[in-house]
């Protein structure tokens, strides 16, 4: 009678060994897939829940967030070698890293000098718009000393120098923010693959970092991002109403411009508070006349705007002066406000 009971318990154990080793072999892989794109406050949440099937793609409300570094082809001829160049970007992608990881946010992936990174995936986020919003500030504000110590590295002297004759600074970027459902989860082929999100929102937020130069924007969000965030929080441009490439459904187009208090005492902005917020509230009276198709209105308060030597947006007053002026001599048929980009940005 002893051997079927030595056979039981001989299959136990063998069973906790093989369980044993499927779990350590899952904590591996989580290991191995997030180490680079989580804090570690969120890896060792994700190995508590080893069973959770996080890997296993399934639908998530997300918000995305996509950055792109500016004139990155002038940068790059700039350098002495390729080296510099890589040197150069782990400057800028290490403090933007760090800021994302620590809001709560996953690393996607760097596509070159782009960044694309989401919130709410692959564990939850509470309040993952705001904290993506917040993060993107805290980036924009991050570039500021970081221009400062790139400008006292002799490494690149050269860039520096090709970005004052631009008038830029060596490092200025680009943002897109957007929050809709997407699919997560680990995709590729049996040889290669990664944890990542796919699906419209991650299109959408694609599409409106490539629309920061055409509004003179350094963040553009959507209004599915916009109406989830505490406006009170920070400063906010309306931009347009528009349907992008690829898409049929019109979507609101806002700029971020930076908290309402700004961040220890500073602003993103050159001018005072009381002088932008003017400036606004002019900006948002001509928006209402031009929705209103009161287009000889809009013009005159646009182009009093677009004379302004202080002004905040170099390019937003020149579309809708433009705009106006080709409704005035070509008057629409119930007009709706809604622009169509052609183009990707």
């Amino acid at each position: 009678m002893i051997f079927p009971y030595l056979a039981i318990t001989f299959t136990t154990i063998v069973a906790m060994i093989i369980n044993l080793f499927f779990e350590q072999k899952q904590k591996k892989l989580i290991k191995n897939k997030f180490a680079a794109k989580v804090s570690p406050a969120v890896m060792e949440d994700l190995i508590k829940n080893v069973d959770s099937d996080v890997m296993v793609g399934h639908e998530r409300e997300i918000t995305v967030m996509f950055s792109d570094m500016r004139n990155f082809t002038n940068i790059s001829e700039s350098m002495p070698s390729a080296k510099v160049l890589i040197e150069f970007l782990n400057e800028y992608m290490n403090p933007m890293t760090e800021i994302i990881v620590k809001s709560g946010g996953t690393v996607d992936k760097f596509i070159g000098d782009a960044i694309m990174a989401y919130w709410n995936a692959p564990l939850d986020v509470a309040n993952h718009p705001d904290k993506a919003v917040s993060a993107v500030m805290d980036q924009l504000h991050a570039c500021i000393p970081l221009n400062i110590r790139i400008k006292q590295d002799p490494r690149f002297t050269a860039t520096v120098k090709m970005a004052e004759k631009l008038g830029k600074e060596p490092v200025e970027i680009g943002m897109g923010l957007n929050t809709g459902i997407a699919v997560v989860g680990e995709m590729g082929s049996k040889g290669r693959s990664d944890y990542t999100a796919i699906g419209d929102p991650i299109n959408l937020s694609a599409r409106l970092e490539s629309l920061c130069k055409y509004y003179d924007s350094k963040c553009n969000i959507s209004n599915f991002t916009k109406s989830r965030i505490p406006e009170t929080k920070y400063i906010l441009r309306f931009l347009d109403l528009v349907t992008v490439k690829g898409k049929s459904e019109p979507i609101e187009i806002w700029q971020i411009i930076d908290y309402e208090g700004g961040q220890d005492g500073h602003y993103l902005f050159k001018v005072s508070r009381e002088e932008l917020q003017a400036e606004l509230n002019r900006y948002n009276e001509a928006i209402h006349l031009y929705k209103s198709a009161n287009f000889h209105e809009a013009l005159n308060i646009f182009k009093e705007l677009n004379d302004n030597k202080k002004k905040t947006n170099k390019e937003i007053y020149g579309i809708y002066i433009e705009r106006c002026e080709h409704y005035i001599e070509n008057p629409p048929l119930n007009f709706n406000g809604v622009f169509k980009h052609t183009t990707k940005g």
